[in-house]
């Protein structure tokens, strides 16, 4: 899918290109003009800024596309982070709670649960009876 998404980006880009350096120059000759805007005088200072239109609008484009990649790649990290902080709230959790169950049933001496306990925490890597940190 990447290689597609590239080619779609590259036909867009050069199929956009003439226009984008078109507006370009025609805004630095606007505002880099002294006068009036007269079109046969300034069609010779617009022709005279076609490259460094040309140079402008490709830095303008590179910052557009580059900054939107760079804004979808933070969002999709934080929802990565998300889903890793959950994920351990999760844990951290389940552990309390299986902790809480695990001296209940000691206390209450149902030996059944205890051992059905001590087996899921295993399964699951929490050590019963220690403290959680906080």
């Amino acid at each position: 899918m990447g290689e597609w998404w590239q080619s779609r980006w590259i036909r867009r880009h050069v199929m956009f290109v003439p226009f984008g350096i078109f507006i370009t120059t025609g805004l630095l000759a606007y505002f880099t003009e002294p006068g009036p805007w007269e079109i046969r005088t300034s069609l010779k200072s617009a022709a005279s800024l076609v490259d460094l239109g040309t140079v402008v609008y490709a830095m303008a484009a590179v910052l557009i596309e580059r900054g939107i990649r760079m804004w979808f790649w933070a969002l999709d990290q934080r929802e990565k982070w998300r889903a890793k902080w959950r994920e351990e709230a999760q844990a951290e959790g389940q552990a309390d709670l299986l902790n809480q169950m695990w001296t209940s049933a000691r206390s209450a001496g149902n030996q059944d649960l205890v051992a059905e306990l001590e087996r899921v925490a295993e399964e699951k890597g929490i050590t019963l009876g220690d403290p959680l940190p906080r």
